[in-house]
């Protein structure tokens, strides 16, 4: 719409031109309307090739002067596009064919002898066209400069949002929200969540048989397969160490029911590593430990990033993981006694855990009143 509207304005104004113009020799024909609305009709594809129509408009303008029309000052037709093509970046070529078409006539007026009303004439309309010339240039450079300003704020916006994107994938939401507000110790208390943790059985033996790439490739698909499970639950992931899993329920944002969302988790994450083989083609197996407390929250570092958990509860979640048994999910006795309404458990009995001493654990089976 744009380009249409410049086209129909540049045929109506070199069409008036060409009619109060002085006359200088044969009146105006159909030639010299044609050779003014194709200039007109080029200024639609000013955008896509505006050196090309620059060069055009020029060779279509200096084939009108080869006729006696009337005088059409240079800056009415070739204003579009030399605007464009500057504000495109072809500023040599535009400040070239507009020396030709401005300082051309004063060149020849200095060096003929003509009378001097003739000269007065020529000169005011020679000065006049290099003044819109000009002043065209200066439109196209306008134009030129406001682009650019757009594209380095593009290009700021798209690395901000990139710089944001990695955040959240280091960082939670409500987290990252208060490290860009300019908080610069972030520490939380939380009085009761619920920790998971998830480890691959025997990976690190069975990985040694085959190339790193096969490891990085089974690891990547399973553990992205596990952020999914995550995020479908509500759940906060904290961080994989090698071929272990944790994630945790509660925080940062509160919730109630963060021990049933972990073991939700659990369930389905014992269930995901079913479909799962290791590097060697062999079925995964995986032990998962959970437990139900109190723990702080925080982030540590300045260039790298690292929100993580700390407290007797993530480390005796990680004891369960450790001293359990293959394909089961070992959890506490304080998280048993949070979930033992809606799931179904056997009881393992007394185990020495490291650290703790003799501990009484529990082994989630399923949901309750879902068959084994």
């Amino acid at each position: 719409m744009v380009d249409a509207g410049l086209a129909v304005a540049l045929a109506l104004a070199v069409t008036v031109a060409i009619n109060v113009s002085p006359p200088q020799g044969e009146p105006p024909d159909a030639l010299a309307y044609g050779l003014g609305l194709l200039i007109a009709a080029l200024t639609l594809l000013r955008r896509r090739w505006p050196l090309a129509v620059l060069l055009a408009s020029a060779t279509t303008l200096l084939f009108y002067n080869q006729f006696d029309y009337p005088g059409l000052f240079s800056a009415v037709p070739l204003s579009v596009a030399l605007a464009t093509a500057w504000a495109a970046g072809r500023r040599g070529w535009a400040l070239l064919i507009a020396a030709w078409f401005g300082a051309t006539p004063l060149i020849y007026l200095a060096l003929a002898d003509l009378p001097g009303e003739t000269t007065t004439q020529l000169v005011y309309g020679a000065v006049s066209d290099l003044a819109l010339l000009a002043a065209v240039l200066l439109l196209g450079e306008a134009v030129r400069g406001r682009r650019a300003l757009a594209r380095e704020q593009r290009l700021l916006l798209a690395e901000r949002e990139r710089s944001e994107r990695l955040l959240l994938n280091v960082l939670p939401a409500p987290i990252a929200a208060r490290l860009k507000q300019g908080e610069s110790v972030i520490a939380d208390g939380f009085p009761e969540v619920t920790v998971l943790f998830a480890d691959l059985v025997d990976f690190t033996r069975r990985s040694q048989e085959t190339t790193p790439e096969r490891v990085v490739r089974v690891l990547d698909d399973l553990f992205s397969a596990l952020d999914g499970l995550a995020e479908r639950h509500g759940l906060e992931k904290i961080k994989t160490v090698g071929d272990a899993y944790m994630a945790v329920g509660g925080l940062p944002e509160p919730r109630p029911d963060h021990a049933e969302a972990v073991a939700e988790m659990a369930l389905d994450v014992r269930e995901e590593v079913g479909h799962h083989l290791d590097p060697g083609g062999r079925p995964l197996a995986v032990r998962i430990g959970i437990d139900t407390g109190p723990v702080v929250a925080g982030v540590i570092g300045r260039r790298k990033f690292s929100y993580d958990l700390w407290g007797d509860t993530v480390n005796v979640a990680s004891r369960m993981e450790s001293s359990g048994v293959a394909g089961c999910i070992q959890v506490t006795d304080r998280a048993y006694r949070r979930l033992r309404d809606r799931y179904r458990f056997e009881r393992r009995g007394p185990i020495q855990v490291k650290g703790k001493g003799e501990l009484v654990t529990w082994f989630l089976v399923g949901r309750a009143g879902q068959a084994g």
